[in-house]
């Protein structure tokens, strides 16, 4: 049997304390709730506390403590007494209903008075649990844990600010758990003693709790480190999706409401789609067409019509296709339950082999946004797989080089909008870039590579929100000049626009990670991470142009180069070299000849290694899995590590051989390997054919001179450095 070795003195002390403890837990449910009365649930549980001081019998406390209940009740929800006729016959209706509703487990119908009682008797058996930690166990640390975590939730999820209350909740709850730890070691080294020296333990402890805590409260602090994690974590709920507040973090993914762009995103690598296509390619799934200065909307111009499309019908929209001969197939096959229908340049039709599961399945193509979405019954549904033709369109140069027509009027109407509060040196920038440009593709393109050159940084960390007053693309272009896709894109729609270029903002996904290889046809994986936003300009006699002015990113567009022209330099990626910090060479200390002393280090060195032993094995085993879950990413990381070591070396005649067998094993570690006894000619016009470039076969052809010809011409070495270096960048990003 535990004896009680409180006196009434602490115990009162102890019960105080815990009763400001509960108020921190009742002011946020009524505040939340807008529920009134709480003096009088105060009341109740001063009542119980007290109750539980002075040790009354349990039949006494019980009927004390239902008298109190049922007397708020009839009060509180009928204003009249509880004795009375009605109030009795209030309770038992009320509780006849209550039964009822719980037998059928009808939840709803559950009456307020009843949620009531069930709110005090919570109240009461917390109390009684309070009272057995503080006199059996001496020890209140999990009932404060659960009290922070549970004011910390109401902070972080609702509108309440208990930024005061945990303060408070802390620096009583540390004082209460010192006292109760001096008291449980008093009790177990069995010792007598009087309050004055009991008190002269506790009061410095508390002094200094109290000291320490005013401290921390009013000296100056910095800022929060961390992002926001609610909209992450409702996102990660199905609750949020990509959109957040101002101030938030996004998840990265496709979501549908653009109207606030900015703010940094978490990475997710959670697999949208799976795409076995002939090459890798952007895709495509809608447009928007109004800037608002800090997002984009859909400006209905079509007054939200639908197109209905059949299954293998011709898809009739705005984007120009490539020859019938070059119709390609790609087959799509949906991680993630999405409604709409992943787009190729080019795309010609839609067909599914769930037809024989949904015979009634249709598409919708929404005029406004050029968004395709799957119906059936007219409903919209996922599907699970798909198949899309397509025929991806090669732009003559002649013709983005001469536009011999002009723009439609509606065109222009619809794809020109800027707001009225863009900033004017926005406009002025525009002109600046494209001055001495005279074709629209010209000046697109002289936009486009302005990003590339001009100090921008592609980061998805700390990335800034415009205010009220500021303008998003004014906000990239002169002041921070750092962020993601929608910063690059959304400013280069407004930079095109306002020298009287169409343009319009296009969303969709990246061409994701290779992942198979099975003759003419490859395996991608799409995942959220590969979300994208890029730029479509319409160029007069041509049509929508596709344009990439994100920094890291290839531009998707096939450009025939039909007139002598050095343009295809151009269209090479260009990106800021890595660079890393010069290596720092530590001298040496010099050799210690006093052999004592070298005893002596090695002996307190090897009792180091022996008392922590464990440590090290720990550390060993995360060591060797850290260097398997490495070799086992290596594709993604190592032809990176290579491409950044390499471009650090000078590039000249003598290191081209090395450069040259360097590209061939980034190619093989990304998953182009060459087959036995094919010859590298082959392999380079297989490669050319991949990235639709001439590159490798340049390359090449000059390699193989270099090797096996005794007279090989001079060649332009800072053309193969730009060949060398643009496919390094086409495998590395």
């Amino acid at each position: 049997m535990i004896k009680n070795s409180f006196s009434l003195i602490e115990l009162l002390i102890y019960y105080i304390v815990i009763f400001f403890i509960l108020r921190e837990w009742l002011v946020p449910i009524m505040d939340l709730t807008k529920t009134g009365y709480m003096e009088l649930i105060l009341l109740f549980i001063a009542l119980s506390l007290v109750i539980s001081l002075f040790r009354i019998h349990f039949i006494a406390s019980w009927l004390v403590k239902v008298a109190y209940i049922l007397w708020f009740i009839v009060f509180i929800y009928d204003g009249v007494f509880v004795l009375s006729a009605e109030g009795i016959d209030f309770l038992f209706s009320d509780f006849q209903t209550n039964i009822e509703a719980l037998m059928r487990a009808d939840w709803p119908h559950i009456t307020d008075p009843f949620r009531t009682f069930l709110f005090f008797i919570l109240i009461w058996m917390l109390i009684y649990l309070i009272h057995h930690w503080i006199v059996v166990r001496m020890n209140i640390f999990y009932f404060l844990l659960l009290t922070v975590f549970f004011v910390g939730a109401l902070d972080t999820f609702t509108e309440y600010d208990g930024s005061l209350a945990i303060v408070r909740i802390m620096l009583l709850g540390l004082i209460m758990t010192v006292s109760l730890l001096i008291k449980r070691l008093i009790n177990n080294a069995n010792i007598k003693m009087d309050l004055m020296k009991y008190l002269k333990l506790v009061v410095p402890v508390i002094l200094l709790v109290v000291a320490v805590s005013s401290i921390a409260f009013f000296l100056p602090k910095s800022p929060p480190q961390w992002p926001d994690p609610v909209p992450f974590i409702k996102s990660a709920a199905g609750k949020g999706g990509s959109e957040v507040d101002e101030g938030g973090i996004k998840k990265v993914g496709y979501g549908d409401n653009d109207s606030r762009l900015g703010g940094s995103f978490v990475a997710d690598d959670t697999v949208v789609f799976l795409a076995e296509a002939s090459t890798k390619q952007y895709w495509r799934v809608e447009t928007k067409d109004v800037y608002t200065s800090k997002g984009w909307e859909d400006a209905g111009y079509s007054q939200g019509e639908l197109r209905a499309i059949a299954p293998g019908e011709t898809i009739d929209y705005s984007l120009p296709r490539g020859p019938e001969e070059d119709t390609k197939t790609a087959t799509i096959q949906v991680m993630d339950p999405y409604d709409f229908v992943i787009q190729p340049y080019g795309l010609k039709n839609v067909t599914s082999a769930m037809m024989s599961v949904h015979p009634n399945l249709e598409f919708m193509m929404s005029l406004d946004t050029e968004k395709i979405m799957s119906y059936v019954d007219r409903a919209p549904t996922a599907l699970t797989g798909y198949t899309v033709e397509y025929s991806k369109p090669v732009f003559q140069y002649s013709a983005l080089k001469d536009p011999t027509e002009e723009i439609d009027p509606m065109i222009g109407e619809r794809y020109l909008q800027l707001p009225e509060a863009l900033p004017d040196r926005v406009k002025d920038l525009a002109t600046d870039i494209v001055e001495g440009r005279e074709t629209p593709y010209d000046k697109a393109r002289a936009i486009e590579m302005y990003f590339k050159q001009n100090g921008f940084r592609y980061d998805t960390d700390n990335i800034a929100i415009p205010s009220e007053e500021q303008d998003y693309v004014d906000q990239f272009l002169f002041e921070t000049k750092i962020g993601y896709c929608d910063n690059f894109s959304t400013s280069m729609v407004v930079l095109l626009r306002s020298v009287g270029i169409p343009a319009r903002w296009v969303k969709g996904f990246a061409g994701g990670d290779l992942v198979d290889n099975n003759g003419s046809m490859s395996t991608y994986q799409i995942t959220n991470n590969d979300a994208h936003s890029w730029v479509e300009a319409y160029i007069p006699s041509v049509g929508w142009v596709n344009f990439e002015p994100t920094i890291g990113f290839n531009s998707s567009r096939s450009i025939d180069y039909d007139l002598e022209t050095d343009a295809y330099q151009e269209d090479a990626l260009t990106i800021e070299e890595e660079t890393e910090p010069d290596e720092v060479v530590e001298e040496e200390p010099e050799t210690q000849q006093t052999t004592p002393q070298e005893n002596r280090l090695s002996k307190n060195i090897s009792d180091f290694f022996e008392q922590n032993k464990f440590i090290f094995m720990l550390l060993l085993a995360a060591g060797i899995v850290c260097v398997f879950v490495l070799y086992k990413i290596r594709r993604k990381w190592l032809p990176k590590v290579y491409a950044a070591l390499y471009r650090r070396k000078d590039f000249n005649e003598s290191t081209f051989e090395a450069a040259f067998l360097q590209l061939l094993k980034l190619l093989e570690l990304k998953g182009f390997k060459r087959k036995d006894g094919q010859t590298l000619q082959t392999f380079a016009k297989e490669m050319d054919a991949y990235f639709e470039t001439g590159h490798m076969s340049r390359l090449t052809k000059f390699y193989e001179q270099s090797i096996y010809s005794k007279n090989a011409s001079k060649a332009d070495m800072s053309q193969m450095k730009e060949s060398w270096e643009y496919l390094i960048n086409q495998i590395t990003s």
